[in-house]
């Protein structure tokens, strides 16, 4: 390493130590100075002022990820087991540069100019790496086909994040590889392709009636009715052509009761939207009612994402209890749903990391760079992944 890159590493290693302990805000020129050793206007030389400091500082620590992912997942083959190396990673490397996390959690990703920077470019470098995995376990069927990869990615680094950065504002324990199995099973569970995932099988229905319906609905919607035949039906359904004339007396009147069966579990499911008993519905109410708060918002949003979530002494001021009164009616929901079957037993920590991670790093650059897109158009891919890692296999 020559001088000039010796004299800039110093430089950023000591903004990774002033910004983490002082906080961006607070740190000067001086105080980088004379941690680095160097006189204020060699910093000067390397770079115009402090933000340009910052936006340079992750840069040489998301190579070394990228390097260290690289040497760790060599070798390795199965798309599921890159995918757990690749969080076991993330968590390792985090653990083991704690302050520099501090520093992008609580002053880069919070600062709108970041994402136009080469920093954010090296991050989606290191982000792509998943996004690779991801694609190999669909081209071999490993992983769901249905899944955005780029919104797959948001969900781990949205969960991770913010797990980090709960335990950086309250001091607690930063073991995180504690954590790494439930964790990792967790997310892998939103991509895994569990045979046909929600799609139904209809031959291997038991109701004779429900594999007619369903049989009818299929071919209806791949041809037209008067070419649909009874015998077509009857092949798909698994019974004789005589058995659909036991249910329905022809074939208009099952096209009828296919409508009739929909409408029925369509205002089975607006009842469920307008008064939700089961936990999946609310669980969705709750996800979209927060994302719809965010959307009609967005002041608040900025000034909660820039001096709110990264302040610590939020998380000790009498209004972080309005956070946690929050917190335990999610948790109410999802003891609701442990209750009735529908979700796994599972540790609260990170059931709140998945819920919040997500939403809080797709409403970043949402807010901060006041785009106008829609987040409530977000609500079934992040909802769809949060449902799927908590659900009951």
């Amino acid at each position: 390493m020559n001088g000039t890159m010796e004299k800039k590493t110093k430089v950023i290693e000591a903004a990774v130590s002033v910004f983490a302990d002082k906080g961006f805000s607070a740190a000067t020129i001086s105080d980088l100075a004379r941690k680095a050793e160097v006189g204020e206007a060699t910093i000067y030389n390397h770079f115009k002022n402090k933000m340009e400091i910052l936006l340079n500082l992750p840069i040489p620590y998301i190579e070394d990820f990228i390097a260290g992912c690289d040497e760790q997942l060599r070798g390795i083959k199965d798309p599921e087991e890159k995918v757990r190396k690749y969080i076991w990673q993330t968590l390792r490397w985090s653990q083991q540069h704690k302050d520099c996390i501090k520093v992008l959690l609580q002053d880069v990703v919070p600062t709108p100019q970041y994402y136009n920077s080469r920093a954010h470019e090296i991050m989606q470098a290191a982000l792509q790496i998943l996004l690779g995995f991801l694609d190999e376990g669909k081209e071999q069927g490993l992983f769901r086909k249905d899944v955005d990869s780029r919104k797959f990615g948001l969900f781990v680094v949205g969960t991770i994040g913010y797990m980090l950065l709960v335990k950086i504002m309250l001091g607690t324990s930063f073991e995180l590889l504690e954590d790494f199995d439930e964790l990792a099973s967790t997310l892998i569970a939103t991509i895994k392709n569990n045979g046909n995932g929600s799609r139904v099988e209809i031959h291997k229905l038991k109701d004779k009636k429900e594999r007619i319906l369903l049989a009818a609905e299929k071919l209806f919607s791949q041809k037209m009715f008067a070419e649909t035949t009874i015998s077509e039906i009857a092949k798909m359904a698994h019974v004789a052509d005589g058995t659909i004339y036991d249910y329905f007396e022809n074939k208009e009147a099952l096209l009828f009761k296919i409508f009739n069966k929909r409408m029925q579990d369509f205002m089975g499911t607006y009842h469920e939207t307008i008064s939700p008993k089961g936990a999946r519905a609310k669980l969705k109410h709750a996800v979209f009612h927060f994302l719809s708060w965010i959307q009609d918002n967005p002041s608040w949003t900025r000034v909660y994402i820039k001096d709110i979530a990264t302040n610590p002494r939020f998380f000790l001021s009498d209004e972080h209890q309005l956070k946690l009164r929050h917190d335990e009616k999610l948790l109410g929901i999802y003891s609701e749903g442990e209750d009735q079957g529908v979700f796994r037993t599972m540790n609260t920590d990170i059931f709140l990391a998945l819920f919040f991670g997500s939403i809080y790093f797709t409403s970043l650059p949402w807010a901060l760079l006041n785009r106008e897109g829609s987040l409530i158009a977000e609500l079934d891919d992040l909802f769809g992944f949060l449902f799927r890692a908590v659900r009951k296999a």
